[in-house]
């Protein structure tokens, strides 16, 4: 055994303390020896030892107490309790409370108390060893539904971790398909509050009258068709999290309630007048920018500052390109799986197609993708033609929405969109293209080359 193995024995008994020093000191054990349980207390709370060895009847202390006393500043270290009255009764007890053995006086076999020493070691070291494995484990699978390793995404992913650790309102903002839920999904995972409910709604996916009675609650005849009292979100995610998506869509009468329900921690039903406590974290989400609508009236600006404790900005999925292969590659894993079909592999021709790509849907717009070339794919390995071919499947079903980049940007999106769509009208006649186009085929032919779009 190494060094680095430390052993604290508290006895009053001299000869009890020489007998362990002298036998562990031969098998390279550390031993540090206390007379009296105060002593013994004052070494483990200013020293990490690997085992105790305790007798139960001290001076100064029962030695059940130091027991407990040790289990409480550090439950890993073993502690194997000595005692010469021939009971077993405090013995048990002492085992009860977390010793890992015991040991009777006087000790006649050497051999089998060192055996007990170094059990009771290992065991430590074993349990030491398990919970680091453990807290390894969570720290990987602390966002493991959130993938990324830029830069931006460790410092997003460290957000979240402090998050988790206070109870403070969390104010998520990021455009469609960045990960607003999952980013609320994960901080309530990581929190005290992991046990208890997680609830998510939509603002912007329901009439304002509806959203507020799916909040609030109503009481029994508050509108026609309340045959029953019901409770509403915020009720229903008593002691857990409530998330609350897309909260710029709010309604000003809403943001009322709302503001009045984060400040007073209670809720009144709609059709009723009696406050209902509740204890909930709420974590809120917008595409918008919250600070551009409180100066244009459209947020209140009490509400605002209200949720606006811990804010996190997610990036777009452009803005973290060196994310795309990672991404596309648990994609194709997650979905190969699912629908029982062979591994595929992607061409680093194919990844780049992915890498040039805008993705104004961001991460959901690539899941998309993926998803639909996995299940239509019939090869092993995914090709540029491949993504090409699904990217202008997907892309032909939405719009882009210029207003959502500079206009230089979007001036360099539509003039791609416009080459590709123009590409896909008249795929293998060039002339035809550009006198549709009315540019000379020159122009176009640069504009290809520009916007590296495979012909």
């Amino acid at each position: 055994m190494a060094k680095e193995e430390k052993v604290l024995i508290i006895d009053d008994e001299l000869f009890s303390r020489e007998y362990f020093q002298k036998i562990l000191e031969k098998t390279n054990f550390s031993v540090k020896t206390a007379s009296n349980g105060s002593d013994g207390l004052g070494f483990f709370r200013g020293f990490s030892y690997d085992l105790v060895i305790l007798d139960i009847r001290l001076p100064d202390a029962d030695g059940i107490d130091i027991l407990k006393q040790i289990k409480e500043i550090n439950p890993l270290t073993p502690v194997i309790i000595i005692t010469a009255y021939g009971t077993v009764e405090n013995a048990v007890r002492a085992m009860k409370l977390g010793a890992f053995d015991f040991l009777m006086k006087p000790f006649e076999e050497t051999e089998k108390v060192l055996i007990t020493v170094k059990n009771a070691v290992y065991q430590g070291r074993l349990e030491r060893e398990n919970l680091l494995l453990k807290s390894r484990l969570k720290s990987e699978s602390l966002f493991s539904n959130i993938i990324g390793r830029s830069a931006i995404m460790q410092r997003i992913f460290e957000l979240i971790k402090k998050a988790s650790e206070v109870e403070s309102n969390v104010l998520i903002q990021g455009e469609s398909g960045t990960g607003k839920e999952l980013t609320a999904h994960a901080i309530h995972m990581n929190s005290i509050r992991k046990k208890s409910v997680f609830l998510a709604l939509d603002c912007g996916g329901l009439p304002e009258n509806l959203l507020e009675t799916t909040l609030f609650g109503y009481e029994k005849g508050a509108f026609t068709g309340a045959f029953k009292t019901t409770k509403g979100y915020f009720e229903e995610a008593d002691s857990g999290t409530l998330f609350l998506d897309e909260i710029g869509e709010a309604s000003p009468s809403l943001q009322i309630r709302l503001l009045r329900c984060l400040q007073e921690k209670e809720v009144i039903r709609v059709g009723g007048t009696k406050p209902y406590p509740v204890d909930v974290r709420v974590i809120m989400a917008t595409n918008k920018n919250l600070q551009e609508e409180v100066v244009k009236k459209r947020f209140r600006k009490d509400l605002f500052y209200r949720i606006n404790v811990i804010k996190i900005d997610l990036p777009p999925l452009r803005d973290r390109r060196e994310d795309i292969p990672l991404l596309a590659n648990y994609f194709i894993e997650k979905y190969c799986s699912s629908m029982n079909k062979d591994k595929k592999v992607i061409h680093h021709k194919a990844l780049q197609v992915l890498m040039n790509h805008e993705w104004p849907g961001n991460v959901r717009e690539l899941q998309n993708v993926v998803e639909r070339i996995v299940a239509l794919h019939t090869g092993e390995t995914i090709t540029d033609k491949d993504i090409l071919e699904h990217i202008t499947i997907f892309r032909g079903e939405e719009d882009y929405d210029f207003l959502d980049y500079p206009y230089d940007k979007a001036k360099e999106l539509f003039e791609k969109r416009y080459v590709e769509n123009l590409l896909k009208k008249f795929p293998k006649d060039l002339n035809k293209a550009s006198l549709h186009a009315k540019v000379h085929p020159a122009t176009l032919y640069r504009k290809i080359k520009h916007h590296e779009i495979q012909k």
